[in-house]
């Protein structure tokens, strides 16, 4: 068997004693070097993927944004060719039933104007007709 000894103490104190030296002098310094470096390089990548899918919903976001401004504006536009349609139906309607009522009006002019016509023409046709006569029966007597 291994026999153990007093001298094993003092082994163990050194041993411990370097371990302690050791993590304050090399293996913290290292460990904290290794981990500035892995946040500068897969810290920094990670982030920059974190930044980059933020942009890439903001430019979702802006394209929806336009979308929906371009179809608002399509609407518009589209009401106001509705609106200006209408507008425009009602000024021909409107123009329409004057122009009719306006035709009316002259067509009972000319009716009447043919009438008067009609008689003023029957009063000279016996006036020259009297007066025809009146030469002729002159003449003979």
């Amino acid at each position: 068997m291994i026999s153990l000894d007093w001298s094993i103490i003092p082994a163990i104190f050194i041993f411990i004693t370097t371990l302690i030296i050791l993590n304050f002098l090399l293996f913290r310094p290292i460990l904290s070097v290794q981990a500035e470096r892995e946040k500068r390089t897969t810290g920094l990548l990670s982030q920059t993927r974190k930044d980059l899918d933020h942009h890439l919903s903001l430019f979702d976001q802006y394209q929806a944004t336009i979308k929906n401004a371009r179809m608002e504006g399509y609407r518009l536009v589209e009401k106001s060719r509705a609106e200006a349609l209408q507008y425009r139906n009602s000024r021909l309607e409107k123009g329409r039933g004057g122009a009719e009522q306006l035709i009316l009006e002259a067509r009972e002019m000319i009716r009447s104007q043919v009438v008067e016509a009609k008689a003023r023409l029957e009063r000279d046709a016996q006036e020259i007709a009297r007066q025809i006569a009146s030469a002729i029966l002159r003449r003979s007597a």
